[in-house]
């Protein structure tokens, strides 16, 4: 069960909306100065990660900080997450992830701070970064990578005796990111001592000396076969990323994050199953599905089917892409059909050329023969064979 702790008292979190902040509103409540009203909301759902985001009664006076951030988009809440409002701090866990009981107590709720939850989960080589436990500071992680140690000259300073000169290094590798030990008292990662070297999965705590630091890279984009040349490209989801460029050859398909979605959106804030989009009589067709944090169209949440106009942007959860119709894409469907072109697939997330051309279909020529009835045959042959009993009769 999601637990919100406040100072030492617990809070479990109920499915729906839990309103965090003051006032006899406030389910969750963070001060006694009812003026502060509520102040942030996290949704729970089953099956889904929980997400927090800013009341929309939020004063902009008030701060609302995630491990030290400022909140802006929903965010999903990991265990020993600390969420800090108004000046005050709260401690995030879940025991449904470890076994624990319903409620965490506070040494459990420290230890559950220190640990990765939930199975690992690869990145990609781009975006890393570390998060203090203890500030909330973030680090990023350049290409040449990060050194952390007790010498003023390394990128992540911990100024303590068992920590070496330069005690570790994090960079990227293929295949995501690596933490190196380089020093006498040993590196851990998840309460564990790494042999040397560790690539590392989203979301792992390293621990140097007393230090603990929260890592987080990019997610690597999920791939799949190009398409063959006589399915066409209807229409485009591209956003702002590289080669973040979904193609639809399927005059319907279902967005999301999971795997048996057409468009695979990698982004905790959006669905399992999101959204679905619609190619009906030319026109294309939007519609949630019960999604945790909404489908906006032009900055608008849509709450029923919604036709789209032109390019557009859409933003499903935090993710934002434009959509781009390609211009007779209902003619070009039919046209394929006809030609046993359309091979019911999307090409997600790929670099394709800026420019696309819809394959052009031509005919195969017919065979020898074929097309014309049978009947027509047997009238030529009496035709041919009834002339030539005419000249032989009179020679």
């Amino acid at each position: 069960m999601p637990v919100i702790q406040v100072n030492d008292r617990q809070y479990s979190l109920r499915p729906g909306q839990n309103r965090l902040g003051a006032g006899v509103d406030a389910d969750v409540r963070v001060a006694g100065d009812e003026a502060l009203g509520v102040q942030a909301i996290v949704d729970v759902t089953l099956d889904e990660q929980p997400v927090i985001r800013r009341a929309s009664s939020t004063s902009a006076s008030v701060t609302v900080r995630v491990n030290g951030v400022p909140l802006v988009d929903p965010t999903p809440l990991i265990h020993g997450d600390k969420v800090e409002i108004g000046g005050e701090e709260l401690l995030y866990s879940d025991d449904s992830k470890t076994g624990a009981t319903q409620y965490v107590s506070s040494a459990e709720v420290s230890e559950l701070a220190h640990k990765r939850t939930g199975p690992a989960r690869a990145t990609a080589a781009t975006g890393g970064r570390l998060m203090s436990l203890v500030d909330g500071k973030e680090y990023q992680i350049g290409d040449s990578g990060l050194s952390i140690g007790r010498d003023a000259a390394c990128t992540v300073v911990v100024a303590q005796n068992e920590v070496s000169r330069r005690h570790a290094e994090v960079a990227p590798v293929d295949g995501g990111y690596e933490v190196r030990d380089l020093s006498a008292n040993g590196v851990f990662v998840n309460g564990g001592r790494i042999d040397h070297a560790q690539i590392l999965s989203r979301a792992d705590v390293i621990r140097v000396g007393s230090e603990e630091f929260r890592f987080y890279a990019d997610v690597p984009p999920l791939r799949a076969p190009a398409a063959p040349a006589a399915a066409p490209v209807i229409a485009l989801f591209e956003g702002s990323g590289p080669g973040q460029r979904y193609e639809l050859r399927v005059p319907l398909a279902h967005i999301g994050r999971g795997a048996h979605n057409d468009v695979v959106l990698q982004d905790d804030s959006v669905s399992e199953s999101h959204a679905k989009i619609q190619l009906r009589d030319g026109d294309w067709f939007l519609a949630d599905i019960g999604s945790t944090n909404g489908t906006f169209v032009a900055g608008e949440r849509i709450t029923a089917e919604r036709q789209l106009s032109g390019p557009v942007e859409i933003r499903f959860g935090a993710t934002l892409l434009k959509f781009r119709p390609r211009p007779g894409a209902a003619e070009t469907m039919e046209e394929s059909r006809a030609s046993g072109g359309v091979d019911n697939s999307i090409l997600r997330d790929t670099a394709a050329p800026a420019t696309l051309q819809a394959a052009a279909t031509t005919p195969a020529p017919m065979p020898a023969g074929q097309g014309i009835p049978a009947w027509i045959w047997g009238v030529v042959a009496l035709a041919v064979a009834g002339t030539a009993a005419f000249f032989l009769l009179n020679r």
